[in-house]
C-alpha cells in the first residue's frame, strides 16, 4: 500500500516529531527520544556519514515546529550524506511549498519521485505546489490520480475542493468537504473550510455551528482559534474576534498573522494604545515585518503620534515597495499632518514623478499622467511634477491647458527663463482663443456641475478574504476621492467616510444637498484589488448605477481606482452653465474636455430646474423649463460658443441658466436625459473573487 502523507496537520509539536521519528524504525529509537528537544544540526552532523536518517528525523521535529531555515539545512545535510534519500527530497519541498518557493519545491517533489513510488502524500504535495504556481490543470491531474487509487484520501479530497473554488464552484466544494466530514467527522482542516464557505455563502448560522464543532473538538489548536478570529471579524463581531485572536496568540506567541489580525481589531476598536503594543512586539520578533509596521503606523496616526507615524509607514513601504496601500497611508499622514507648500513633501511627490517618466518613456502616457497629477496632488509646489504634466497637456492638444500650469510656475516665482519665454510664446499663440475674445479665462471656470458623496458601511459583515490591510477600505476610497477630485465633472462633498448603515449615508448625503452618493466597498487579496461602487440618487436613495473595477497584479490598487473613477464620471452626462451672452452668441462652460464638437446642439434649461433623475442615472427636467436651443459654431478647451435660438416668442434666456446635451432627434420633447455623449462605460464583468479559495487555501 501506497505510504501515507506525511506533513504538518493543524497543529504541530514535540509528540508528532517523536512519533514520526519513531515510525522510521527501531533503528531511530535513540533520536526518536530526542524529538522533544531536537538536536542541534552540528550535533545530528558529527554522527557520521551512516546517519543520514538521524538529520531527516530531526529536520522533520525542525519541520514540525515551522522551523524551515533550518530543517532545510538538515535535509540538505542529509542528501550529501546519502543522494538516494527520497524522505529528505520530500521534506525539503514540503519546507520550500511553506516560504512560497514553489518551483523549489516543485523540483524537489520531481527528485523524491523515483525512491517514493506510488505514494499518495507526495503527489497530493505535487497537487498543492502545482497549485501555488498556478498550473492548475496539473495540480487537478494529481489529486484525480491519488482519488482514483484512494477514494478516501482526505489532502486528495481537500486539493479537489481548492480547485472547485478557484473557478467558482462552491457548491461543489462544499458537497465534496461535506462528504470528507462523514468520512472523518472531527477533521478540523474540513470543518474550517466548510466554515469559510458558509460564511462566504451568507449561512452565517452554519459557519458559527461549524466553527463552534471545530473549537470544541481542536480548540487547543492555534489555526482553530485564528480561523473563528478571522470568521468573527468578517461577520463584524469584533469582541469574538478579539478574544479568539488572542486565544491563538497564547497558543502560538509566534503566531505573527495572529498578532497582525488582533493589533488591527484592535486599531478598529479604537484601542490605539494596545494596537501599538501589540505591533510593537511584532517589529521586535521579526523587523522585516512589512505589514507590522503599517499597522504600527496606523495605530499611531490615530494615537495623534504623527511623527511616529510617518516613520513606521515608511519602513513598511521601503519593506513592502509594492505595498500601494501603505504608500498611500504615508501620503496622507503627511499630507495631513502638513501644509500644501511645506517642502517636506518634496520627496513623496518625486517617487511619483519618477514612476510617470518610466511610464511616459514607454509610451504610457495615460498611466504618466496619473503619476503627474498624483505627485501634484501631494505637492503642489513641484516644478518638475508641474512642467511634466504641462508638457503631456500640450502633447494631448490642450494648449490653453499648458499655458495655465506655467503661469502657476511664474505666479510662485519658480519659473525659469525656459519656462517665461514658453508663456510668452503660447501667450501670443492663444490670443485669439475663445475665452480671450470674451475675455474669460477658461482655466478659472467653476464648472464642477455635480455634487457626489463617496462613503463606505464600516459596520456590515463582508465575505471572509476581502481584506489584508487594517483601514484599507477607508484609505482605498479616500485614494479614490484624491482621484475624482481632479475631474471638472463632479465636486466631492466633504462629508464623514465611514457610516454605520445605509441610513446614515442616505441621510447625510441629502442633508449634504450632494447629487449621488457612492457606496464604496473594497476587497483585497495579496495580489488582487475590486473596488465596487453602488452609485445612489441623494434625494431619494433608489439606485443610480452600479459599477465594479477588479485589477490583479502590479499598481492592481492604482489601476483598480482609476477604473472605478471613470466609470463613475463617465456615467455623469455633460452638464454646464451659460457664461456670457452677447445678444443670441452664447458662451457656455462646455468644451473639447467635455466631448463637444462643432454642430453639436445644447438645450438651455432654466435654472434650478435641472435635477438627477429619480431613479436610474442621468437628469430630469421639466419640459416647460426648455428656455432655447444652442447650436456650437465654435469650441475651445473648457468652454463654447453658439448661436441661441428661443424655445418661444419671448427671450427668458439668462446667465446661469443650464444647459444640457440635446436629446436625439427620435426622442425629441422628452423631459429626461440618460447617458452622456457617446457610449456609457460599462462596468467589467466581475471575475471570481479568489478571497474565499485564499482562505481556504490557507489550511492545507
Amino acid at each position: 500500500m501506497p505510504a501515507q502523507p506525511r506533513k504538518a496537520p493543524i497543529s504541530s509539536g514535540p509528540a508528532l516529531a517523536l512519533a514520526l521519528a519513531l515510525a522510521l524504525g527501531p533503528a531511530l529509537a535513540p533520536a526518536a527520544s530526542q524529538a522533544a528537544a531536537p538536536a542541534s544540526p552540528a550535533d545530528a552532523r558529527t554522527l557520521g556519514a551512516s546517519d543520514a536518517r538521524t538529520l531527516v528525523a530531526t529536520a522533520e521535529g525542525l519541520r514540525f515546529s515551522e522551523d524551515w531555515f533550518a530543517a532545510i539545512d538538515d535535509y540538505l545535510a542529509a542528501i550529501a550524506k546519502n543522494p538516494s534519500y527520497g524522505e529528505a527530497y520530500a521534506g525539503l519541498a514540503e519546507c520550500y511549498y511553506e516560504l512560497g518557493e514553489y518551483d523549489q519545491a516543485l523540483s524537489y517533489v520531481a527528485k523524491a519521485a523515483p525512491f517514493r513510488n506510488g505514494d499518495s502524500g507526495l503527489a497530493n504535495l505535487e497537487g498543492f505546489v502545482r497549485i501555488g504556481l498556478g498550473d492548475l490543470a496539473g495540480a487537478r491531474k494529481a489529486f484525480a490520480g491519488v482519488a482514483s487509487a484512494l477514494p478516501n484520501d482526505l489532502d486528495a479530497r481537500f486539493g479537489l475542493s481548492l480547485l472547485d473554488l478557484s473557478s467558482g464552484k462552491k457548491t461543489e466544494a462544499r458537497a465534496r468537504l461535506e462528504e470528507s466530514l462523514r468520512i472523518s467527522p472531527q477533521d478540523a482542516r474540513v470543518l474550517l473550510s466548510l466554515a469559510l464557505i458558509a460564511s462566504d455563502q451568507g449561512r452565517a448560522a452554519d459557519a458559527q455551528a461549524l466553527v463552534e464543532k471545530a473549537l470544541r473538538y481542536h480548540g487547543s489548536e492555534p489555526k482553530t482559534q485564528y480561523v473563528a478570529a478571522s470568521l468573527a471579524a468578517a461577520a463584524g463581531d469584533l469582541d469574538r474576534a478579539a478574544f479568539h485572536a488572542r486565544n491563538a496568540l497564547d497558543l502560538k506567541p509566534s503566531y505573527s498573522e495572529a498578532r497582525l489580525l488582533l493589533g488591527s481589531l484592535m486599531y478598529a476598536s479604537r484601542s490605539y494604545d494596545q494596537a501599538i503594543a501589540l505591533m510593537r512586539e511584532a517589529v521586535a520578533r521579526d523587523r522585516k515585518d512589512g505589514m507590522a509596521w503599517y499597522t504600527l503606523g496606523l495605530a499611531q496616526v490615530g494615537a495623534g503620534k504623527r511623527s511616529d507615524a510617518i516613520y513606521s509607514l515608511k519602513t513598511s513601504v521601503a519593506l513592502r515597495p509594492d505595498d500601494e496601500i501603505a504608500r498611500i497611508a504615508l501620503e496622507l499622514a503627511v499630507a495631513d499632518s502638513t501644509g500644501a507648500e511645506d517642502a517636506s513633501r518634496a520627496p513623496y511627490a518625486d517617487w511619483h514623478v519618477f514612476r510617470g517618466k518610466e511610464f511616459e518613456d514607454r509610451s504610457s502616457y495615460d498611466q504618466a499622467i496619473f503619476e503627474y497629477r498624483r505627485a501634484l496632488r501631494i505637492y503642489p509646489y513641484s516644478k518638475q511634477a508641474r512642467l511634466l504634466y504641462a508638457g503631456m497637456l500640450k502633447a494631448r492638444g490642450f494648449p490653453g491647458k499648458y499655458l495655465a500650469e506655467l503661469q502657476f510656475l511664474k505666479g510662485n516665482g519658480t519659473a525659469d527663463q525656459a519656462v517665461l519665454d514658453s508663456i510668452e510664446t503660447y501667450d501670443s499663440l492663444l490670443v485669439d482663443a475663445l475665452g480671450r475674445n470674451w475675455k474669460i479665462d477658461e482655466e478659472a471656470l467653476p464648472k464642477r456641475p455635480y455634487k457626489l458623496a463617496l462613503m463606505y458601511i464600516a459596520a456590515s459583515p463582508v465575505a471572509i478574504g476581502t481584506g489584508i490591510h487594517a483601514a484599507g477600505q477607508e484609505l482605498a476610497l479616500r485614494y479614490l476621492e484624491d482621484i475624482l477630485a481632479s475631474s471638472a465633472r463632479a465636486s466631492i462633498l466633504n462629508v464623514p467616510v465611514k457610516v454605520s448603515s445605509f441610513a446614515e449615508a442616505f441621510k447625510t448625503a441629502r442633508e449634504a444637498d450632494a447629487d449621488y452618493f457612492a457606496l464604496v466597498s473594497v476587497k483585497e487579496t495579496e495580489r488582487d484589488v475590486e473596488i465596487d461602487a453602488d452609485l445612489r440618487v441623494a434625494r431619494t436613495g433608489s439606485p443610480a448605477a452600479a459599477f465594479t473595477s477588479y485589477r490583479t497584479g502590479n499598481d492592481r490598487v492604482k489601476n483598480s481606482a482609476s477604473r472605478a473613477a471613470d466609470l463613475i464620471l463617465g456615467s455623469l452626462q455633460p452638464l454646464g452653465s451659460l457664461v456670457k451672452r452677447s445678444q443670441d452668441r452664447i458662451l457656455v462652460d462646455l468644451g473639447k474636455s467635455d466631448g463637444l464638437t462643432k454642430d453639436m446642439k445644447l438645450v438651455v434649461v432654466k435654472k434650478g430646474s435641472v435635477q438627477a433623475r429619480s431613479e436610474g442615472i442621468g437628469i430630469a427636467y421639466p419640459q416647460s423649463a426648455v428656455l432655447g436651443e444652442i447650436t456650437l459654431a465654435a469650441v475651445g478647451e473648457e468652454a463654447s460658443e453658439g448661436t441661441l435660438t428661443s424655445a418661444g416668442f419671448f427671450d427668458t434666456v439668462n446667465i446661469g441658466d443650464r444647459v444640457v446635451l440635446a436629446p436625439p432627434a427620435s426622442t425629441a420633447g422628452a423631459t429626461a436625459q440618460k447617458s452622456a455623449a457617446g457610449t456609457k462605460p460599462q462596468a467589467e464583468l466581475p471575475k471570481e473573487w479568489p478571497g474565499l479559495f485564499t482562505a481556504v487555501r490557507a489550511l492545507r
